[in-house]
């Protein structure tokens, strides 16, 4: 009886989750979505992410895609940012220091915000 308790309760708990699942925003599809979809809010990176890309010395998309991978992993960005700062790889953002994993990211959605707002 307790086991099927149980399974009731995950039921309903993948239930809610799934029914939440469609009032999450969507963002159109970038070459960058296996690193993007690692961020809780896309849009407050987008913003930090315009000082990030004058901060981050020849700033390229697709190379900044490709170092935040190798940063990454498969791991989070919270690892990826705990690792760079242990490491010394900081970059200065509008008077802050913040690891480099952080601001490639937010680099990043600054710019497919910017694609996404074209036509």
């Amino acid at each position: 009886m307790m086991a099927g308790a149980g399974a009731l309760a995950a039921a309903v708990a993948a239930g809610a989750v799934w029914m939440l699942k469609p009032l999450r925003k969507h963002y159109p599809p970038t070459p960058y979505d296996d690193l993007l979809a690692r961020l809780d809010d896309r849009d407050w990176a987008a913003k930090f992410g315009a000082a990030a890309q004058k901060a981050l010395p020849d700033y390229r998309p697709r190379a900044a895609a490709s170092r935040l991978r190798g940063l990454m992993g498969n791991g989070t960005l919270r690892i990826a940012a705990l690792r760079d700062a242990g490491a010394g790889r900081l970059v200065e953002v509008n008077g802050w220091l913040v690891p480099e994993s952080a601001a490639l990211m937010a680099a990043l959605a600054k710019s497919t915000e910017v694609r996404a707002a074209q036509p």
